[in-house]
């Protein structure tokens, strides 16, 4: 019987429950929960097993108890960890039942010191009804799942993982769902679970009913976290919790975080930062958000040996611990919600997004910064108006994630790598294209920046309009995507290129510029992405982050 076991162990959901947001602090909030909740899973590991090893994420021991304060606010541990535990298999899964239940724990406490601080003035048996209802919540919430196969050293890394794997999607396949049963008025944040009352609701009670017991419950709610009265003195506190919103004891968890984690940061040595709402990313009045997630991973994590899955999971930890913060919030003025392995998520001004997406992207196939030479990713960026509603826009950046990855380009065959951007405006207008990152080997970003330049320097906006206008009429969305005659094409180009010159200006090497409109137009999957592709790049060169 094998003395060592190799365990994988899973903490979730993980869309749904960052995705519950009405704040950008509730999406950072969900990230670092989730990454802390596996940072203390795997401290507890080490403590049950001193002589375990963690292969992914490559965090060694020391740097569980004493994080680095730089990084200290980055959601940098993803939802799982691979580890080698000692011991036969009775062992090993007594030691991921006590890692799960310090799991459960920590999120328990971490709801509970929430119902704590917020109704600090309730008395011990209302709390204790908050709690319980929370209580429940959690266990029907909470989603980990663990396996453990046993490890040979003989044997190879790679089939006895795979096994492991295999084991863990028919488990997670299996799931059990408890069930809590719910009479009241939903969360108005994710709007699934029941939110928080104190008084009973009775199957009877009218919708004006169920509300007005709600409020008179979250009426006895800190005046600080209530919503700010004019000329308040502690503005920096007041406002978290509106008056018409109604929490579940997950949600209002997320939305109080910071009053958990403030003294784990002050313990480590620096302060905790808020972070900001869209109002305060950039100086506009639109923000943009990056996402960012390898490609294939499958296969740069397909090594035989341990040694590759370990020299892989210390470049994806160097990648996201010490590359992306740089890159977003040391050499631009972004703000990260997670970096974790290959998955990449920050708000970025929008005079930087482009630039910022580049970057990162370039930098997970850098042989010193990231994977290396063969690594590629897909990346979602979308900018948007600082009213629009926090969860569409979250949504519309994930979908355009998905559809960077399902990018196919019939001329080059190539497939994944690239940039699906998309631009919503107030006035409710969306441009969205979808690029490669290269094309025979070089950066398509180039092109784009040289359009960029131009439009800056010698070009008049309306060469966009009067183009779209020549050319929109002729598309089909079924039967024809793309203009077939591309003279025409260039030769228009060069016409409007010509007619749209500022007054004074000059154009140096206009069939260069042709060309690089040209070289645009065939890499994109239809003529709509190409023109949509042109306003998107003229709104940069407009906004520049600064005007309306």
């Amino acid at each position: 019987m094998s003395k060592r076991q190799l365990v994988i162990f899973t903490v979730g959901p993980v869309q749904s429950f960052i995705a519950s947001a009405r704040k950008t602090e509730d999406f950072w909030s969900g990230s670092y929960i989730l990454s802390y909740l596996v940072r203390e899973a795997m401290k507890t590991l080490y403590q049950a097993d001193p002589h375990c090893e963690i292969v992914y994420p490559l965090v060694s021991k020391e740097e569980l108890e004493n994080p680095s304060s730089r990084r200290l606010h980055i959601a940098s541990i993803p939802n799982r960890f691979t580890a080698i535990v000692e011991g036969e298999t009775e062992k090993a899964k007594a030691i991921l039942q006590e890692t799960e239940q310090s799991v459960r724990n920590v999120f328990c406490d971490f709801c509970f010191q929430a119902i704590d601080n917020v109704f600090p003035f309730l008395l011990d048996h209302e709390k204790e009804k908050l709690k319980t209802t929370t209580e429940a919540q959690i266990r029907s919430f909470l989603e980990i799942y663990w396996v453990a196969e046993p490890y040979d050293e003989t044997a190879a890394f790679k089939q006895i993982r795979e096994r492991a794997e295999r084991r863990l999607g028919a488990l997670k396949n299996e799931k059990r769902y408890e069930s809590v049963p719910q009479h009241g008025l939903v969360c108005t944040v994710c709007k699934e679970r029941e939110a928080l009352c104190l008084e009973d609701i009775d199957e009877f009670d009218r919708y004006g009913t169920m509300k007005q017991k709600l409020e008179r419950t979250w009426e006895r709610c800190a005046g600080i976290y209530k919503e700010p009265e004019e000329n308040s003195e502690q503005e920096q506190y007041v406002g978290r919790i509106k008056n018409n919103e109604f929490l579940c004891g997950i949600c209002l968890g997320k939305r109080v975080a910071r009053d958990y984690f403030t003294p784990i940061f002050k313990a480590a040595g620096t302060k905790f930062r808020t972070f900001p709402s869209v109002m305060e990313i950039g100086s506009g009045k639109y923000y943009a958000i990056v996402m960012m997630d390898g490609d294939n991973m499958g296969k740069w994590f397909s090594g035989e040996n341990k040694e590759d899955y370990s020299r892989i999971s210390q470049k994806l930890a160097h990648f996201s611990q010490k590359v992306v913060p740089n890159i977003v919030e040391t050499d631009y003025h972004g703000r990260l919600v997670y970096a974790g392995g290959d998955d990449v998520l920050a708000f970025v001004p929008v005079d930087e997004a482009l630039k910022i997406a580049e970057e990162l992207r370039f930098a997970f196939s850098d042989e010193k910064k990231g994977l290396g030479k063969g690594a590629t990713a897909s990346v979602g960026l979308i900018v948007a108006h600082k009213k629009a509603p926090l969860q569409l826009v979250l949504n519309e950046v994930r979908r355009l994630e998905q559809k960077a990855k399902s990018y196919y380009s019939e001329t080059t065959k190539q497939q994944k790598d690239a940039l699906a951007i998309a631009v919503h405006t107030h006035s409710g207008e969306i441009s969205e294209a979808v690029l490669p990152w290269t094309v025979e080997q070089e950066k398509i970003t180039d092109e784009l920046h040289q359009f960029l330049s131009l439009l800056k320097e010698s070009l008049s906006p309306t060469f966009i309009h009067h183009f779209t206008q020549a050319f929109y009429p002729l598309l089909h969305e079924k039967y024809h995507l793309k203009w077939e005659n591309k003279e025409m094409v260039r030769t228009e180009l060069r016409r409007l290129l010509k007619r749209s010159m500022k007054e004074g200006a000059k154009i140096d090497n206009l069939d260069s510029h042709v060309e690089t409109l040209m070289k645009l137009h065939d890499i994109v999957p239809s003529g709509y992405d190409f023109l949509y592709l042109l306003k998107i790049l003229t709104f940069f060169k407009r906004k520049e982050g600064t005007e309306e």
